[in-house]
C-alpha cells in the first residue's frame, strides 16, 4: 500500500471521493435487500478478489517510498524541505554503485575529481570546492558518526541501507565543514531474521570484486550481530612505458565492519559498530595536462598507503515524549604516500608525505517522539578532539646545478590540535495540516592549536631550522529557516535560508608562511523547491533552484614550484538548479532521469603579480567574473532499465545509461578546461531464487565508447600540468548469491 507523510490535506477530489464511496455502499446495501443471500455473497467475494488483485497492481506499478534521516528524524524524502538525493539498497545495486566516487554520476550538481586513488575524495556540490583544504567542504558521515578529513572519504560500502546526499549548507544540525552539503552512509542493521549475500566480480584490468555480509539474531528479540567484508583488486588502467610497468594505478584494498546489537527493552536500541579499512594504491597516473593518456613515463612509480579504523557506540532511546540519542565514537588513520612530482622520466623531485590523524566524538540529542503530530522538535550538542599531524618532505634529486644548490631534502612538519564544541536545535511546526515552519540554531565554537617546523637536509640555504607556534579560536551562529506548504498530499513546494561556513586553518605548505592563519569562509544559501508525485505515484518529480553568497572565501594559490599558500581573498556566488525525475509508467519498467546546472564565479579576488628576477611587485591580476575551479556547468544522468518476468519467480534485467559533464576549468586562469562530455554504460543481468536461496548474474560495460576525458588536473605555471586521464572502457561480470 502506498506511504503518506504526516501532513496530509483532504482536498475537494478526496471529499468527493468520500462522497462516492458512500453512496456506493448504501446502493449496494438497497440492492442487495431484493436478491438472494447466496447471491450477495457471491458478490461480495468477487468484490474482494477485484480489489485485491487491484491493489497487488497498484503495489507494482508504485515507486519505491525512501525514509531518510537528512534532519536526524525519520521522514519521507518527499516530506523533507530541502534538495536530497537518495539512493536505497536496491538503486545501488541497479546502479552498480560501489564507492562515493560512483555517486557523481547519479546525483545532480556533484562532482569528485577523482584521482584514481585514495588522496583527493573531495567532493563539490553546487561549484563548492577548496583545493588541498584540510577542512573539507562536504561532510561525509557513516552511521551519524562525521570522517573529518577528506583523506578518508572513501569509506566501505558494503552492506549499505542507503546513502543520503544532501545539497548545501548543513550547518545547523551536522556543524562546520558542511558548508556545501553532507554525504549519509547508512549501513545495514541485524535483525531477527538471518539473511546474508556473498558478490564476486571479474572486469578489465584484471579488476576483482569480493564482498560478502551476513546478519541476524543471538538472542531472539534482544541481541544480534552482523558482519561484513570487501575486497577489491586492479591492475589499474595505466602502464608506465618507461618502467615497463602496468600497475602505475594498481589497487589492492579490504575493509570489514562488525556490529553488535541488543535491544533490551522495546524502548531502547543499543548499537556497538567497529570497521577497519587498508587500501594500497599506485599513484603515478599523471600526464601531461594537453594529452592526458593512459600511458606515462615515470621513473619512480610511487605507491600510497592508508590505514583507517572506528569505533562507535550508539544509544536510542524512545520514551513517551522524547527521544534519547548519543553517538560516542573515535576514528584513527595513517596516511602514507610517496610519488614522482616532476611526472616525467627524469629523477628531479619526489614527494614524501605522512599524516595520522586521530578523533574522538560525542554527540547527545533529545527529539520529539515519533508521530509527535504538529510539533516536532530537537535539540542536542556536540564534542570534538582532533589531533592531525602531518610530515612532507620534497626530495631535490638533483639540486639546482645553475644556482650552485647540491642535492637536498626540505621537510615541514606540522602538528594541529583542533578542539570543537556545538549546541544545536530545530523545530518544525505545522499549521492546518499544510504549512510547515522550520526554524534552527547552531553555536558552534573551534580552537586550534599548531606548531610546526621547517628545515633542510642539508642546510643549503643556511638557514636551520624554523620552528613556530600559533593558536585560533572562533566562534560561529549558524541558523536556518525554511517554510513549506502541501498543496496536496503529493505536491509540496518550499523555500530555505541557510548559513554555512568552513573552519579557518594554518598554512603548512609553504616555509615562508609556516603557520599563518587564514580565517573561515561564510556563505548563505537561499533555496527554494517542489517536490511532487503524480499518476498515483508512478512518477516523481522535484525541482530544486538555489543561489549562494559567499564571503571571505578562502583560495589555494601556487607559489612556487612546490609551495602553496591559503588565505582569504575572494567573495564568490553560485546559482542553479537540479531537476530529478523517477518514473515507472508500466509495469517492471523504470525510468530515472537527472540534470542540474550551475553558474559559479568570483565577484572579486585580485592578486599581486611580481617580477620573477627582482620579485618586486608590478601589478594585480584579477579574476572578477571568472569561473569558480572544478565546478562543471551542468550534470545529467539518464537511465532505463527494464525487468521482464521469467518462470519460477526469475527476472531478466536490463538498464541503459546515459551520463554527462558540461565544461569546467581546473585554474582561476580559466584556461586549464576540461571540455564536456557524455558516457554510455549498460547492465545486463538474470535474477533467480531457487529454494529460498536468490542469486543474481550480471554482464556490465562501463564507458562503452571509450570516450577520453580527464577526472583530475594540478600543475604551477614551474612545473607545469598535469592531468589524469579519465576511466577507460571497461566490461566484467558479477555475480551475486543470497539467503
Amino acid at each position: 500500500m502506498k506511504e503518506t507523510g504526516k501532513r496530509v490535506c483532504e482536498t475537494p477530489k478526496g471529499k468527493f471521493l468520500w462522497v462516492g464511496i458512500v453512496a456506493a455502499i448504501f446502493a449496494v446495501v438497497l440492492i442487495s435487500s431484493f436478491f438472494s443471500a447466496s447471491f450477495a455473497a457471491a458478490q461480495e467475494k468477487k468484490l474482494k478478489q477485484e480489489t485485491a488483485q487491484e491493489e497487488k497492481n497498484q503495489g507494482e506499478y508504485e515507486l519505491e517510498t525512501i525514509t531518510v534521516t537528512a534532519q536526524k528524524r525519520e521522514e519521507n524524502i518527499q516530506e523533507v524541505p530541502a534538495s536530497i538525493t537518495a539512493f536505497s539498497e536496491i538503486q545501488l545495486e541497479d546502479a552498480g554503485i560501489k564507492d562515493i566516487e560512483d555517486l557523481v554520476f547519479y546525483t545532480p550538481n556533484l562532482h569528485i575529481g577523482k584521482s584514481g586513488n585514495h588522496m583527493e575524495q573531495q567532493p563539490i556540490i553546487r561549484g563548492m570546492f577548496n583545493r588541498m583544504n584540510p577542512n573539507p567542504m562536504v561532510g561525509v558521515f557513516v552511521d551519524g558518526v562525521a570522517y573529518s578529513r577528506h583523506l578518508a572519504y572513501d569509506p566501505d560500502l558494503c552492506d549499505i541501507e542507503r546513502i543520503e546526499v544532501l545539497r548545501g549548507p548543513q550547518g545547523t544540525l551536522f556543524g562546520r565543514n558542511t558548508e556545501a552539503g553532507a554525504i549519509r552512509i547508512i549501513t545495514k542493521k541485524p535483525g531477527n531474521i538471518w539473511e546474508g549475500k556473498a558478490s564476486a566480480g571479474y572486469g578489465s584490468y584484471d579488476t576483482q570484486d569480493y564482498s560478502a555480509a551476513v546478519r541476524g539474531p543471538l538472542v531472539k528479540d534482544r541481541l544480534f550481530f552482523g558482519i561484513s567484508g570487501k575486497r577489491y583488486l586492479s591492475d589499474g588502467y595505466y602502464e608506465n612505458d618507461y618502467l615497463g610497468t602496468d600497475d602505475a594505478e594498481y589497487r589492492d584494498d579490504i575493509s570489514g565492519r562488525a556490529i553488535l546489537r541488543w535491544t533490551p527493552t522495546e524502548a531502547w536500541d543499543i548499537i556497538l559498530n567497529a570497521n577497519a579499512d587498508r587500501y594500497e594504491d599506485g599513484f603515478g597516473p599523471w600526464s601531461p595536462f594537453e594529452e592526458p593518456t593512459h600511458h606515462v613515463n615515470l621513473d619512480y612509480k610511487g605507491e600510497l598507503e592508508n590505514d583507517l579504523n572506528g569505533q562507535s557506540l550508539s544509544l536510542d532511546y524512545e520514551g513517551g515524549w522524547f527521544r534519547f540519542t548519543s553517538i560516542t565514537a573515535h576514528r584513527d588513520a595513517d596516511y602514507d604516500v610517496d610519488y614522482d612530482m616532476d611526472c616525467t622520466q627524469f629523477d628531479m623531485m619526489r614527494n614524501y608525505y605522512e599524516q595520522d590523524h586521530n578523533q574522538w566524538s560525542q554527540e547527545v540529542r533529545l527529539a520529539s517522539p515519533k508521530d509527535s503530530g504538529h510539533f516536532e522538535w530537537l535539540i542536542g550538542g556536540y564534542y570534538l578532539d582532533e589531533d592531525f599531524d602531518v610530515d612532507c618532505a620534497f626530495d631535490f634529486r638533483q639540486g639546482f646545478p645553475d644556482y650552485g644548490i647540491p642535492p637536498y631534502m626540505a621537510t615541514q612538519k606540522s602538528k594541529l590540535h583542533t578542539e570543537n564544541y556545538a549546541f544545536f536545535g530545530q523545530a518544525t511546526y505545522t499549521l492546518w495540516e499544510k504549512l510547515g515552519l522550520t526554524a534552527g540554531l547552531r553555536y558552534d565554537h573551534d580552537k586550534k592549536e599548531f606548531k610546526g617546523t621547517q628545515f633542510d637536509t642539508p642546510d643549503v640555504m643556511g638557514a636551520g631550522v624554523t620552528a613556530v607556534k600559533n593558536e585560533k579560536t572562533l566562534s560561529e551562529w549558524l541558523p536556518k529557516f525554511a517554510i513549506d506548504y502541501r498543496f496536496t498530499q503529493d505536491f509540496m513546494g518550499y523555500a530555505s535560508i541557510s548559513k554555512g561556513y568552513t573552519a579557518g586553518s594554518f598554512n603548512e605548505l609553504d616555509p615562508s608562511v609556516l603557520g599563518v592563519p587564514y580565517d573561515a569562509e561564510y556563505s548563505w544559501n537561499y533555496e527554494a523547491g517542489l517536490k511532487s508525485g503524480w499518476l498515483d505515484n508512478r512518477l516523481i518529480l522535484n525541482l530544486a533552484a538555489f543561489y549562494i553568497d559567499w564571503k571571505d572565501k578562502q583560495v589555494f594559490i601556487h607559489t612556487g614550484a612546490v609551495s602553496n599558500i591559503f588565505k582569504n581573498a575572494a567573495e564568490a556566488t553560485s546559482m542553479g538548479f537540479e531537476i530529478e525525475a523517477l518514473a515507472r509508467p508500466v509495469r517492471g519498467l523504470e525510468i530515472i532521469a537527472g540534470f542540474g546546472y550551475i553558474d559559479a564565479e568570483f565577484d572579486e579576488f585580485t592578486e599581486p603579480v611580481y617580477d620573477p628576477v627582482t620579485g618586486e611587485k608590478t601589478g594585480e591580476k584579477s579574476y572578477k567574473d571568472k569561473k569558480l575551479e572544478i565546478a562543471p556547468e551542468y550534470s545529467y544522468n539518464l537511465a532505463v532499465q527494464y525487468r521482464y518476468p521469467l518462470f519460477n519467480a526469475s527476472t531478466l534485467f536490463y538498464r541503459l545509461e546515459l551520463q554527462g559533464v558540461g565544461d569546467f576549468y581546473y585554474d582561476f586562469d580559466n584556461e586549464k578546461k576540461e571540455s564536456s562530455y557524455e558516457i554510455v554504460n549498460a547492465r545486463l543481468g538474470y535474477e533467480g531464487e531457487y529454494k529460498g536461496y536468490g542469486f543474481d548474474l550480471y554482464l556490465w560495460a562501463k564507458n562503452i565508447f571509450d570516450k577520453e576525458y580527464s577526472t583530475s588536473a594540478w600543475g604551477s605555471d614551474q612545473m607545469g600540468w598535469f592531468a589524469r586521464a579519465g576511466d577507460p572502457q571497461t566490461i566484467g561480470v558479477t555475480l551475486t548469491l543470497r539467503f
